[in-house]
């Protein structure tokens, strides 16, 4: 199979994934944090939406490591395009969440190596970026991918 008809499977695959993880964001035990969000200036915030998405996002990384530690270095197609499409899922589903949050509460966002840095009325967090982290693997077995395709040919 060519390189370029294998990521095209890939980003059909990981479309689908996405869907049906944002399928389940209704099912998300938002409780009171919906109206929770309180900021110093006392504007409530909906916090359902970044909270759905998180969630989405979370089954999304927990399929790619379940995936990529139960089926890595397998020659099967569809086990490398689960691993590869639940990271493309993953990495998207990440950054619409930050987005989100953005979008939501306003903050000051500055994107580190492997973290993100939020501040937020003076306070600020640092935040591992798991996005990046997964984008670097992801990178990687695409030029591993593309390398294996070259030296065959």
């Amino acid at each position: 199979m060519k390189l370029r008809e294998y990521y095209a499977y890939v980003f059909i695959v990981a479309t689908i994934v996405t869907l049906i993880f944002l399928s389940f964001f209704p099912l998300v035990p938002v409780g009171d944090e919906e109206l929770a969000g309180i900021s110093p200036t006392g504007v409530h915030y909906n916090l359902s939406l970044p909270v759905g998405i998180s969630f989405s996002a979370f089954l999304a990384l927990m399929l790619f490591f379940i995936s990529i530690v139960i089926f890595y270095g397998s020659k099967s197609l569809f086990y490398n395009v689960l691993i590869d499409a639940s990271a493309i899922s993953f990495i998207f589903l990440n950054y619409l969440n930050f987005f989100l949050i953005y979008e939501t509460f306003k903050p000051e966002i500055l994107v580190l190596p492997f973290f993100v840095e939020i501040s937020f009325h003076g306070t600020k967090s640092l935040v591992l970026d798991l996005g990046q982290i997964v984008l670097i693997v992801f990178l990687y077995r695409l030029y591993r991918r593309a390398k294996l395709r070259v030296n065959n040919e």
